[in-house]
């Protein structure tokens, strides 16, 4: 019998969240928060999370920081919303209410 293991990153990228000035490339930017979770896999299939590494990075270079979960976890209502802003065209009465929550 063959199995076929394999060990690989999965990305989400959660949406953008403050705006900075990248060192690497200056460019002024919102930077993307982004969470990436390693598999050990099973025939291409993820199956057994090993690691989790939280960024928060340059759109433009892809230079950035690494995040404690504690700073990720704060920062990912924001990321969120302002993603679901860039999606829906949020006119921004709404964008300030939904802010004051955050």
């Amino acid at each position: 019998m063959i199995f076929i293991f394999g060990y690989h990153p999965v990305t989400k990228t959660v949406g953008p969240v403050e705006e900075k000035t990248c060192t690497h490339c200056h460019n002024t930017r919102h930077w993307l928060l982004s969470k990436t979770t390693y598999y050990i896999s099973l025939f291409f299939v993820p199956v057994i999370p090993t690691k989790n590494q939280r960024f928060m990075y340059c759109p433009i270079c892809k230079a950035g920081e690494e995040l404690a979960e504690s700073e990720f976890k704060s920062k990912e209502p924001l990321a969120k919303l302002n993603s679901e802003a860039l999606k829906t065209n949020m006119s921004n009465q709404e964008y300030e209410e939904r802010l004051k929550k955050v």
